[in-house]
């Protein structure tokens, strides 16, 4: 699409904006407009009392247009007076031009717990939130009321998180196969699964050089999270090898919180289970996604609603204390019935922990490439699906207490964590909030040094593909390079 701004304003602000209403959009300066090409037009222009912006939006013969002026306000920065006032006028004039009300109005970004939780930090009661967020950054009243609810609920755990606190996430990039919505960096082939061996050395290496780094400095290791891919790819053998450096490098029962994705039903046995679970895994994810067989061939899933049932009953019978479940609203081939019915089945198993993902599509999924229509800017039954997970879960005694978003999500609607009582996922909270230091180690993971006075981020990137990884140039960088970023970061939060 052709996106023209008049005006200071952040780009990268209005293109998000643009994606409400245009998902799965190319922003060229260089782009051939064509008769059909989208076009977007914002002018922007502070004036002495607030901020004017008009939009503009162009497709084929049919236009719209929206002004908005948002005067200058106490607990909220010229910048901020600047964004409402911008999105306010793309989000009406996209709405004229489209017929409907995107749900979080002109909240874009991963992490809209942020906004909350600055309007909480400033005094402003529940309802004064909640009046704010209709208000001023146009949510609906449900996404209002969900969005000040996680915020007080995290706030209840933040408090205790401590200085000098920090997580660590192993990544495990592998997958026996690669599902269709998949961007992650997983790899199933055969020539990829066999890096395995040589990506476990140099893992394992890696381990020693973060843990001697998180020691020397005086930081407490209060979560540790195993990720991927899926980390139950690994054989018994390497599983064990895995938790023997660990625990020679950790004092694991100091831990708040251990955890392993097993996301995968088709790589979960008895016997890694029961490893998993003597090593001090207390947290274990199995990820049904959905339990309709037709849906999970669709996108590529090679197990079975069956396989789950099997799964999750082992999982149980292991004596680990957590399992949390993955689900995911607006799949291809699902339907708000049987979405409805995944979620009252998964509620008779009484997980600890039900996560409510809403489809998203990545630009570097198998999916974007197969001819279907996969950007659907409407959520239709996608809405119906989460505001019935919502309302089942609160009334089986579930509550929301973590929330992300993502681009190009179906309705641009949410992710959202929920919990039985004193049971959430810590490392959900510090990831997303981004509260204390996360140290990562493998193929695609990313250091995130936090100062949450300034407030400063520093992220440190692995390589994304694990045959970069295992390159010697990227070893010789870590060597001379990880520790040095490290702590000049921690230093200069002295």
């Amino acid at each position: 699409m052709k996106l023209i701004i008049n005006g200071d304003v952040s780009r990268y602000y209005v293109q998000n904006l643009c994606l409400i209403y245009f998902p799965g959009s190319k922003f060229s300066e260089h782009e051939e407009i064509t008769d059909d090409t989208p076009i977007v037009n914002v002018n922007v222009d502070e004036r002495e009392d607030g901020v004017y912006s008009s939009a503009f939006m162009k497709v084929g013969e049919l236009t719209s247009s929206f002004e908005a002026f948002e005067r200058y306000k106490k607990g909220f920065t010229k910048d901020r007076i600047k964004e409402i006032a911008v999105g306010k006028a793309v989000f009406s004039a996209g709405e004229k031009f489209f017929g409907y009300t995107p749900s979080w109005g002109i909240i874009i970004g991963i992490r809209p717990t942020k906004i909350a939780r600055q309007l909480l930090k400033d005094g402003n009661d529940p309802a004064q939130i909640r009046k704010i967020l209709r208000n001023e950054y146009l949510l609906n009243p449900k996404k209002a009321a969900l969005l000040t609810s996680i915020t007080l609920n995290e706030a209840k755990i933040i408090d205790d998180i401590g200085e000098n606190t920090c997580s660590l996430y192993i990544s495990i990039p592998f997958c026996p196969t690669r599902c269709v919505y998949c961007s992650f960096v997983s790899f199933a082939t055969k020539r990829l699964l066999s890096m395995i061996p040589d990506y476990m050395e140099r893992l394992l290496r890696d381990i020693d050089r973060v843990t001697s780094i998180i020691k020397d400095n005086g930081l407490k290791l209060t979560t540790l999270y195993i990720g991927g891919g899926t980390p139950t790819t690994l054989s018994q053998s390497q599983l064990i090898s895995l938790f023997e450096k660990l625990h020679r490098q950790i004092d694991i029962s100091s831990l708040k919180e251990f955890s392993i994705e097993a996301g995968r039903p088709d790589t979960i046995n008895a016997e890694n289970l029961k490893i998993i679970k003597d090593y001090g895994v207390n947290r274990i994810s199995i990820n049904p996604q959905t339990l309709n067989d037709a849906v999970l061939r669709c996108i590529g899933r090679c197990h079975t609603v069956e396989d789950f049932y099997r799964a999750y009953e082992l999982a149980r019978e292991s004596g680990i204390q957590y399992i949390n479940t993955d689900l995911i609203a607006g799949l291809p081939g699902d339907s708000y019935r049987g979405f409805s019915k995944t979620v009252d089945e998964i509620l008779k198993l009484s997980p600890d922990n039900v996560t409510v993902h809403t489809f998203s599509v990545k630009k570097g999924a198998d999916i974007v490439h197969s001819g279907s229509e996969v950007y659907r800017p409407n959520a239709g039954d996608a809405q119906k699906s989460v505001d019935y997970s919502q309302l089942r879960l609160r009334n089986h005694g579930y509550s929301p207490y973590y929330l992300y978003r993502q681009r190009n999500t179906v309705g641009n609607l949410e992710n959202v964590g929920y919990a039985l009582p004193e049971k959430e996922g810590l490392y959900n909270i510090y990831i997303m909030e981004e509260l204390h230091h996360i140290f990562a180690v493998g193929a695609g993971a990313v250091t995130k040094l936090v100062d949450f006075k300034k407030p400063k981020i520093e992220r440190i990137f692995m390589p994304k593909y694990p045959y970069e990884y295992l390159s010697q140039k990227h070893e010789k960088d870590f060597l001379e390079n990880y520790r040095v970023k490290v702590e000049a970061f921690l230093s200069s939060m002295k």
